[in-house]
């Protein structure tokens, strides 16, 4: 996990969770465990973008953006926040289950997401997280990293894919974010 050592106060302020940036068939589950994190954290203050009408903002907005693209975002939305996310499936060379597994190949999945608030009034970052989540076989032993895989039988290997992988690391900034910020 790379990022910083404080969290954000969740205490004020109107909230803004944009679209997040993610493979499609990840987008619905991440974006609930997203709005259920929040909700929880900022009650009604916190809003989806594709629920709020007549905001004069693009729907894509790249990872830690210039001042000038933050103050675009505060005139166009009139929110104190915005949340934005992004997702990445880095590799995803193993299957969920592995069958009579052998010695001699290897593989990786990994995944990571990327979280980031802007605080649109002082036109800054307040806070960025990123988490890559990773399941990996070498040769002849498998190497667990942030997500382990199990073994239910000697011919029978399970590894986390790539969404699981994504979901776990979405989890861990929540469960950071949580710890380190006011409420």
């Amino acid at each position: 996990m790379t990022g910083q050592r404080t969290g954000v106060d969740f205490t004020s302020g109107k909230w803004l969770l944009n679209e997040l940036d993610c493979p499609k068939a990840s987008k619905d589950k991440l974006t609930e465990e997203s709005l259920t994190f929040f909700k929880k954290s900022l009650g009604e203050r916190v809003f989806y973008i594709h629920d709020v009408n007549g905001l004069l903002v693009t729907r894509k907005i790249n990872l830690n953006p210039n001042s000038v693209k933050i103050k675009e975002l505060k005139d166009g939305t009139g929110f104190d926040f915005f949340i934005n996310i992004s997702t990445k499936k880095n590799k995803s060379d193993l299957a969920s289950v592995e069958l009579y597994p052998d010695d001699y190949s290897s593989g990786k999945n990994e995944a990571s997401v990327i979280l980031e608030i802007y605080d649109l009034n002082l036109q800054q970052i307040i806070y960025s997280q990123n988490v890559i989540g990773i399941t990996q076989k070498e040769n002849t032993k498998s190497v667990w990293e942030t997500q382990k895989s199990s073994k239910l039988a000697d011919n029978v290997v399970f590894y986390k894919n790539s969404n699981v992988l994504m979901t776990g690391a979405l989890k861990r900034i929540f469960k950071d974010l949580k710890k380190r910020s006011v409420r």
